[in-house]
C-alpha cells in the first residue's frame, strides 16, 4: 500500500546543533519555545534528509509533504523555503513542499503565493494566525487565501482542540472563525491541522456540515491528543474522504518510549485503529494524491 505523510517538517543541521540559539537570533521566541523550552522537556525530534528518507523507507513511506512553520518573521519564512525547494529539488520523487508565508507581511506572501508552483511548492502553511499576529477575518489574511484561490493552492492551517489542558505555547484558535472561512471561501482548498481541533464531531449539526464541505482535516500528531478510537469515530461521522495521514515527523508522538522520531509506531496503531483496508487506503494516500499530486 502507498503512503503519502501529508504533514511533515524538515530543519537543517544547522538548525537543530541549537534550536534556541537559531531561533532567538531571528525573533522566532513561538518556535524556541516549542522545540526548545527551558523550563521542560522538549518532544521535537531532528532529523536531517538523510535521516529523514531512510525512516520514510523503514515505514514504506512513499512521499511526504514538508509543512511550514507559521514564522512571526517573514524572512524565517523564506528561509525555511529555501531548504524545503533545494529538498524537492533534489528528491522530487520522495518530497512535495508548502511554502511558508506571514499574512502580516502582506506583499512578501502574495508574492510567494504567485510563485509558488514555479518555485516547486504545492500548498501554502502551516498557518498559524493567532501566533503570527492576525486573524482569519482580517483584510491580510483574506487578500492571502483570494490570492490561494487564483492559483489552486491547498492551505494548511493549525488548529488548537480548544478544552485540551494548559501548556506554556498554546495559543487558541477559535474554531468559530474556521467555520465562517469555509462558508466564506467555498472554493478554498482548506486542510485543518490537528483533526481540525475536533471540529469535525460539529460536523453532527447539518448547519456546521454544510459549510465545512470543502474543508479537509489531518491527522497530525494525534497519539499527543487522543486515543487511537478517534480515527474510527471521525470517519463515523464524516466519511472517509477528506481525512488526510499527518504524521508531524519528526515529533517523538510517544515520548515516554521515543528517543528518536519514527514513522513506524504511528503506522502500526493506525492498522490497528478499526478501519477497512478501502479506508485506510484513502486515509494513507489516496485523498492526499488527488488534492496534493492531480
Amino acid at each position: 500500500m502507498s503512503i503519502l505523510d501529508a504533514h511533515t517538517h524538515y530543519y537543517p543541521w544547522e538548525v537543530f546543533q541549537n534550536p534556541r540559539q537559531w531561533a532567538l537570533a531571528r525573533g522566532e521566541h513561538h518556535w524556541a519555545d516549542c522545540v526548545a523550552p527551558t523550563d521542560s522537556y522538549s518532544i521535537q525530534g531532528w532529523a536531517d534528509i538523510g535521516t529523514f528518507l531512510r525512516d520514510m523507507d523503514a515505514a514504506g513511506i512513499e512521499k511526504a509533504a514538508l509543512l511550514g512553520w507559521y514564522w512571526q518573521n517573514p524572512e524565517t519564512c523564506a528561509e525555511q523555503s529555501k531548504w524545503y525547494a533545494q529538498a524537492v529539488l533534489k528528491h522530487p520523487d520522495r518530497f512535495l513542499a508548502f511554502a511558508s508565508i506571514n499574512a502580516n507581511s502582506i506583499e512578501s506572501a502574495l508574492y510567494t503565493i504567485r510563485t509558488a508552483r514555479e518555485n516547486g511548492f504545492c500548498g501554502i502553511g502551516e498557518i498559524h494566525p493567532q501566533v503570527q499576529g492576525h486573524t482569519l477575518r482580517d483584510a491580510c489574511w483574506q487578500r492571502v487565501i483570494e490570492a490561494a484561490i487564483e492559483e489552486n493552492l491547498p492551505i494548511n492551517l493549525h488548529v488548537t482542540e480548544p478544552v485540551s489542558r494548559d501548556y506554556p505555547t498554546k495559543t487558541e484558535t477559535p474554531l468559530e472563525d474556521y467555520v465562517w472561512l469555509a462558508a466564506q471561501y467555498p472554493e478554498a482548498r482548506l486542510i485543518l491541522a490537528h483533526w481540525g481541533g475536533l471540529l469535525p464531531f460539529f460536523e453532527q449539526n447539518p448547519y456546521v456540515r454544510h459549510q465545512l464541505a470543502n474543508v479537509r482535516y489531518d491527522t497530525a500528531a494525534s497519539p499527543l491528543l487522543y486515543d487511537k478510537s478517534i480515527f474510527r469515530r471521525v470517519l463515523d461521522t464524516i466519511g472517509h474522504d477528506r481525512i488526510l495521514y499527518g504524521s508531524d515527523y519528526p515529533l517523538r508522538l510517544y515520548p515516554r518510549i521515543q528517543k528518536e522520531a519514527s514513522f513506524k509506531p504511528y503506522l502500526d496503531e493506525i492498522q490497528k485503529s478499526g478501519l477497512t483496508p478501502s479506508e485506510t487506503e484513502a486515509l494513507l494516500y489516496q485523498n492526499a494524491e488527488k488534492l496534493l499530486l492531480a
